[in-house]
């Protein structure tokens, strides 16, 4: 099997890289000149899911700086595929990364979404995390239209090396792409529902759980109301999804 640069998904280039290497693409981008933002997201079977159906977001997705593999659903594809992902790189194991990556090289990160003092709490996190002021400035995810260019305007005045936008799958890459013009950083990501986790809201799941890919077992017993249709349902379909797309591109080969 490939364990080379990356594989593709419904014409979605998945970057096959370790999380050590995901960073320092990172640090390579918040270090480059002044240029438009590097959009780099992350894709789990959910958002593949979502992606299959809606053009927008894959295009998105397509013309990003780069996609991580994130989850089990991502690693099983890629083998189908042909390719061996040779790591988990999710948004919420790379948090505290990035936290240590800013304190050491003197970056700074903007959290935008999720609920009221939620990234308040995330980036209080990061401050007691790092023992140094890594997150520059916060706002919670529920604004108007006029408030939004007040919320753009700040970002712009601070100037955060990179920028963490937690609004669900897929608004909060469509927003980041919509706003990439507008924004002065270096790095924007979408990244879901890690400022749950690091404000405390939600509790992750234990390291081995995770460790084997069974974190969104965890998350269906945490919230099964809101994450059944998600995981039971979702993740049958992700996987005749890409059992189906595997054997159209061995055909084709």
């Amino acid at each position: 099997m490939d364990t080379g640069s990356g594989f593709s998904i419904f014409g979605i280039p998945v970057s096959n890289v370790t999380m050590k290497q995901a960073l320092a693409q990172v640090q390579a981008f918040c270090d480059e000149p002044s240029s438009n933002p590097k959009e780099m997201h992350f894709v789990n079977a959910h958002c593949i899911n979502v992606a299959y159906k809606n053009k927008t977001y894959r295009d998105v997705l397509s013309q990003s700086s780069a996609v991580f593999a994130d989850g089990s659903g991502v690693r099983i594809a890629g083998k189908w595929l042909g390719t061996v992902v040779v790591d988990n790189v999710n948004g919420t194991d790379m948090f505290p990364l990035l936290c240590k990556l800013c304190a050491e090289k003197g970056y700074h990160m903007y959290l935008l979404g999720a609920g009221p003092a939620i990234a308040e709490k995330a980036a209080k996190w990061a401050e007691d995390y790092t023992k140094v002021a890594v997150v520059s400035g916060y706002h919670d995810g529920f604004f108007d239209v006029p408030e939004e260019k007040n919320i753009i305007d700040e970002i712009n005045s601070l100037k955060p090396e990179i920028l963490l936008v937690a609004m669900g799958v897929p608004k909060q890459e469509l927003w980041l792409h919509e706003h990439l013009g507008s924004l002065q950083c270096k790095v924007v990501m979408g990244v879901g529902g890690l400022f749950d986790f690091y404000s405390g809201t939600i509790s992750r799941a234990p390291v081995w759980m995770r460790s084997i890919g069974f974190e969104w077992v965890w998350r269906l017993i945490k919230e099964p109301r809101r994450m059944w249709r998600r995981y039971i349902i979702g993740n049958v379909v992700f996987l005749v999804r890409m059992r189906v797309f595997a054997y159209k591109m061995r055909r084709s080969t």
